[in-house]
């Protein structure tokens, strides 16, 4: 089975894709519901009334930032496009509050840039700070390079690959019908699709790679890959290292290490449980 195909316009320029003002009012009206079980069942409604009065893609600010956004195959992309105080709004708010001189954050899974765009929104105005967007599927991080391209103010470094236990190339697949479900395949799995060959190296080399002296957060969404991520980062790093604050997938089912036991042994709490995530502190 083949991959399947991922629409990417990164050549036409921004505003190629402006919003009509249909649907730019359909917008600012979801984008005002509390978030609330009633906010939330009157932004579905709105939602697919929307989106009649939208193509592929369109070119609008979503977190203060110009960003290209597609509707269709990607499921937190959509959720953040027509109501982004629905999208994992807890867990990106914990991330913003580590805004500070000189902060780091690490975006691993990045997709499109959805974490590192909104963090971004807050720690802009801070000397020193940096995020660093990590995605390794060639065509996502096309998108994600656009809209890093389209807002060079903002303290945002790429890195097109994927994080493992060990630098090698590994094998990566496209999640069907929505793009937040790519994974990269562990060793000895199988697949019917077609795989994508991906440089991956540990978080540890990426923090060299970008001369890091601290890291303040982490966002780490490798739809199951989350052991070998952090397991040697949990072994192996400094502590200086070491961040306040790491937002994690829930995917405790597939784990067949406990890692927010090996996360304690270098002095994490689970702090929160969010929708789709966990949040871990250090004091």
């Amino acid at each position: 089975m083949a991959n399947p195909k991922i629409l990417v316009d990164d050549t036409s320029p921004f505003g190629t894709y402006a919003s009509n003002e249909r649907f730019a009012s359909f917008i600012a009206r979801m984008r005002w519901l509390p978030r609330s079980w009633l906010g939330k069942r009157l932004m579905f409604t709105f939602r697919r009334m929307a989106r009649r009065h939208v193509g592929d893609c369109v070119d609008m600010e979503l977190f203060g930032a110009k960003m290209r956004l597609y509707q269709e195959g990607n499921a937190s992309e959509k959720r953040a496009l027509f109501a982004p105080q629905f999208f994992d709004y807890e867990d990106r708010m914990a991330l913003a509050d580590l805004a500070a001189p000189d902060a780091v954050f690490v975006d691993i899974g990045a997709n499109i840039g959805l974490y590192s765009f909104s963090v971004a929104e807050h720690f802009k105005n801070h000397a020193g700070a940096r995020i660093i967007s990590v995605e390794p599927h060639p065509d996502i991080h096309r998108r994600l390079a656009f809209n890093r391209a389209q807002n060079l103010d903002l303290p945002i470094d790429l890195f097109q690959g994927g994080i493992g236990s060990k630098a090698d190339t590994m094998q990566l697949v496209t999640g069907i019908g929505n793009l937040g479900q790519t994974r990269i395949l562990k060793e000895g799995e199988s697949t019917e699709q077609q795989s994508i060959s991906v440089p991956v190296i540990t978080l540890i080399e990426l923090a060299e790679k970008f001369n890091l002296q601290r890291i303040d957060g982490i966002k780490v969404d490798v739809e199951g890959f989350e052991e070998a991520v952090l397991l040697p980062f949990f072994s192996d790093a400094p502590d200086i290292l070491l961040p306040r604050l790491m937002v994690i997938e829930d995917n405790r089912d597939a784990w067949e290490t406990d890692v927010l036991a090996a996360a304690a042994t270098r002095g994490y709490r689970l702090a929160k449980k969010t929708n789709m995530n966990l949040l871990l502190e250090r004091a």
